[in-house]
């Protein structure tokens, strides 16, 4: 092998090894960013449930992700991590469409998707005194919903939809007899 040839080698192996820092970076950041966000919901999540005389558990392998369970009731909670520079649209019971990035006061939002995760809970059946609440985190410009092909309506925290109630992180505290 001729010098050029080595120092070839070497860069790659200097590239490569730059290349699996960052990645490796990105990942753990990435962990310890959602540990952080779900340790900060968990939070408000038993202050509320202490203070509203409710039990909250984890609801692991299933539709949703926490219970509020008190004597009268049980509140499913299932998490829904949107960006903050965004809108929610309830087009039908199953199907929500977020929209995301751009500017909303200008041209609108650049992104679009669908919500298909959030299928199962929509879906689920509730039993006895259940009730379905969609907790948005950290927080959304608007959610609205369709009311018929040409209207549409801006929810409130705790409007009833369907058989479900959506309200987002920083109202999540306020406005929880909302929920009731």
């Amino acid at each position: 092998m001729n010098s050029m040839e080595l120092i070839f080698l070497n860069l790659i192996g200097i590239y490569l090894g730059a290349f699996t820092v960052i990645i490796m970076l990105f990942l753990v950041l990435t962990i310890v960013f959602e540990r952080k966000r779900n340790q900060k919901v968990k939070e408000l999540l038993e202050k509320v449930a202490e203070e509203q005389g409710y039990t909250l558990e984890d609801a692991n392998d299933k539709t949703y992700d926490y219970e509020l369970i008190n004597e009268e009731s049980k509140i499913l909670i299932k998490l829904v991590f949107v960006p903050t520079n965004s809108s929610i649209t309830i087009n039908s019971k199953n199907t929500w469409c977020l929209r995301y990035g751009g500017s909303a006061h200008h041209r609108g939002y650049s992104n679009m998707k669908y919500l298909d995760k959030l299928i199962p809970f929509l879906e689920k059946e509730i039993v006895g005194s259940q009730r379905k609440v969609l907790l948005v985190y950290p927080d959304t410009n608007k959610i609205q919903r369709y009311l018929n092909e040409s209207e549409i309506a801006i929810l409130k925290p705790g409007d009833k939809v369907y058989d479900y109630q959506v309200i987002t992180f920083p109202d999540f505290t306020n406005r929880f007899q909302d929920l009731q």
